[in-house]
């Protein structure tokens, strides 16, 4: 945990340490393609560890009380970060390399007695991360449908995203990928980047694969069924959430971040489908 016995006071000598208005270079943030890389892998493993975990605890209560908890303590933490610099620090050391910039937030340090006292305070506070999204989204989908169709969601949001990912960075380093946010030019995609034609590709590929894991393509005694077409509509229409998830759009704002509507989206089109087949 983090040591919090220090003032949150600090001499102004110490702001010779800030960069652009507060980023301490001790935390800065990490080359952008080794973030990308680290995030994606955790990103999965996160995922492959809870539906491992599910076929050893029932997923639905307990599973569901166990997620929906974790995801209270990762929101209690980052409210903690947002106020105290002190926890900021203690989550940006453990956690700082897997943060995208909108997630890091800054500090700028404010004169209190000429020069002689300083104090942090937010020049940016940082946004909700994807983890606790994904574990928002992992928690729903275990309490809204059967196992069957929540460890599906689960999946798909566990591999399809940061295949998606890896595609469309594979593609755009050939030289041979475009992104949705140059063909969309009215939607405000993150400087970061942001998803790409053939990263879509991708994920429909994966989708349509990861939905044969637990659901067949004929009659069996599992809880529901797919043909190949109806995979393929969930695939595109996944693929399209993934592109549009937590980002801005004209008269409508900001979306909802992927990691929740992937699962949810997934979860619904199943049940619906299942249902007319």
């Amino acid at each position: 945990p983090p040591n919090f016995s220090s003032s949150n006071n600090l001499h102004c000598h110490a702001a010779n340490m800030r960069v652009g208005g507060g980023r301490d270079r001790r935390h800065a943030a990490p080359n952008v393609d080794n973030i990308h890389i680290a995030r994606r892998v955790q990103h999965a493993v996160t995922g492959l560890v809870l539906l491992v975990v599910s076929h050893i605890i029932p997923p639905y209560p307990v599973g569901c009380l166990l997620l929906l908890m974790a995801t209270a303590v990762f929101y209690s933490i980052h409210k903690k970060r947002v106020q105290d610099p002190k926890w900021d620090e203690w989550y940006l050391q453990k956690f700082g390399s897997l943060l995208r910039n909108h997630e890091r937030g800054e500090w700028e340090v404010v004169d209190l007695q000429n020069n002689v006292q300083c104090k942090r305070r937010r020049k940016s506070i940082p946004e909700l991360p994807g983890a606790f999204y994904f574990l928002l989204g992992a928690a729903l989908s275990t309490f809204l449908f059967p196992a069957t169709v929540a460890r599906t969601s689960v999946l798909v949001l566990s591999l399809s995203d940061p295949i998606a990912g890896l595609v469309g960075s594979w593609f755009t380093g050939k030289g041979c990928n475009i992104a949705w946010k140059q063909l969309l030019s009215r939607a405000n995609a993150p400087s970061e980047g942001g998803p790409s034609v053939a990263g879509s590709f991708g994920f429909v590929v994966s989708t349509i694969l990861c939905t044969y894991v637990y659901i067949p393509s004929t009659n069996s005694t599992r809880s529901a069924m797919l043909s190949f077409y109806s995979r393929l509509f969930i695939g595109v229409v996944a693929s399209l959430t993934e592109a549009v998830g937590g980002r801005h759009f004209p008269f409508v704002g900001r979306m909802v971040d992927d990691n929740l509507l992937i699962p949810l989206v997934v979860g619904c089109l199943i049940c619906w489908i299942d249902a007319d087949e």
